[in-house]
């Protein structure tokens, strides 16, 4: 009565006994329906029962969180179609070659793999960290499969630490698919110019057609060999990382007038000002009434901020609106001149920048286009690196970024 009897889930084994060894294992006998096996000369049919090759104890899912092995005597067979009529051992759909795992618990680990560590999952299955990286090895390559990348219209470029303090980059390639999905493409060991104009250039020719942006940053390896690959219309540089100069010129000002400040208001006019920082990073529309007062009282004490602050919102203004490329290059080079010709010294090293990147920036404009998507690439990139102790080499980063980002779709 407390039996439960259930098919075995590969169609070509007939389940001949079933045992439980000394450890709780369930050992389940089997034995292969097929008559014959593939010939490892000619390919033919081998029918010809040759013998038996030794008995073989391969691990399968698990029954009710008990460990399963599938105990099968592989039969061998003689090949009458070559000349030294040669022996084969049948070789299982099921399992790969000399695995000692069969494909459904490789999968079904590999699941158990997307967002944890091969340790944690080594303790949770009782199997051996070897094991399960021997089976990730096999399951996920280190570079990426051209032959499963379809629809890719995006494509990011990106770079990440992977050691603090040792200046020791990788630059990170993702793409983001007409669906809205997120792909690993590349994990390459370092981000000088060669290295990413070589990889751009093996892209093969059926995916390098459909790809209608590139998005990087300010980083001219990144930029130039983006250039050279795909041309001057497909690059885009992020917004967000232009955005990050002229706020951070903006922030060297409050700092510079704050501390003025603090030398000449008295203590309790001072403590008035307190948040700024916030306050002039925030949307002018996100200001409550309270930050709106704060505001104005900071513009009474520093006319220069305000002017500032004033044209860092006109220019992400011009970002926020709807605008043609020619229209808004031309909105910009209203911006450059006005603030020329105002006093303002603060955003001088920005223009400057502004000015050498500007047709890459202004390219926003046709499909606002933006890198967001690499930025939290990286995110998890970090998220892994915590979660996994160690985790320096690339094709390791490699792999696990596809688990993490691809796995559920691989094997669901």
């Amino acid at each position: 009565m407390n039996e439960i009897t259930i098919p075995l889930d590969i169609k070509s084994l007939k389940i001949i006994a079933q045992t439980i060894d000394k450890n709780g294992n369930i050992i389940i006998d089997v034995e292969s329906v097929n008559t014959c096996s593939s010939c490892h000369k000619c390919g033919k049919p081998a029918t010809k029962h040759n013998g038996t090759a030794p008995m073989r104890l391969i691990r399968h899912l698990p029954i009710f969180d008990t460990p399963v092995y599938l105990r099968i005597t592989p039969v061998r067979y003689s090949c009458e179609d070559c000349d030294d009529h040669p022996t084969t051992t049948e070789q299982y759909d099921w399992c790969d070659r000399n695995a000692t795992t069969t494909k459904g618990l490789e999968e079904y680990l590999m699941r158990c793999l997307i967002h944890s560590t091969i340790e944690d999952v080594s303790k949770k299955e009782k199997i051996s960290c070897q094991i399960i990286q021997t089976i990730l090895d096999r399951q996920i390559k280190v570079e990426v499969d051209w032959e499963k990348v379809h629809g890719i219209e995006t494509l990011g470029i990106d770079e990440i630490a992977i050691k603090k303090g040792y200046r020791s980059y990788v630059t990170v390639v993702s793409a983001k698919t007409q669906e809205g999905s997120l792909k690993i493409i590349a994990i390459l060991n370092g981000r000088d110019n060669e290295l990413i104009k070589s990889f751009l250039e093996s892209i093969p020719l059926h995916v390098k057609k459909k790809i209608k942006t590139v998005c990087t940053d300010m980083f001219d390896s990144f930029v130039n060999a983006a250039i050279d690959v795909f041309g001057v219309q497909t690059l885009v540089i992020d917004r967000y990382h232009v955005s990050q100069l002229y706020r951070k010129a903006l922030d060297k000002l409050r700092i510079k007038e704050t501390s003025r400040l603090k030398g000449e208001l008295d203590e309790n006019d001072y403590a008035e000002l307190e948040g700024m920082m916030w306050i002039l990073r925030r949307d002018h529309e996100c200001l409550s009434k309270a930050d709106k007062e704060k505001l104005e009282l900071l513009y009474q004490y520093s006319p220069l901020l305000k002017k500032a602050h004033r044209y860092a919102l006109k220019l992400t203004h011009i970002f926020n609106t709807h605008s043609h490329r020619k229209s808004a290059m031309a909105k910009m080079n209203r911006w450059i001149k006005s603030v020329e010709k105002s006093e303002l010294a603060c955003f001088n090293k920005f223009i400057s920048t502004l000015k050498k990147y500007q047709p890459y920036i202004a390219n926003y404009f046709k499909a606002r286009k933006n890198s967001g998507f690499v930025e939290g690439l990286n995110n998890k990139i970090k998220v892994a690196k915590r979660r996994c102790y160690g985790l320096v080499k690339v094709t390791t980063i490699f792999q696990r970024l596809f688990l993490d980002l691809q796995g559920y779709e691989c094997y669901a």
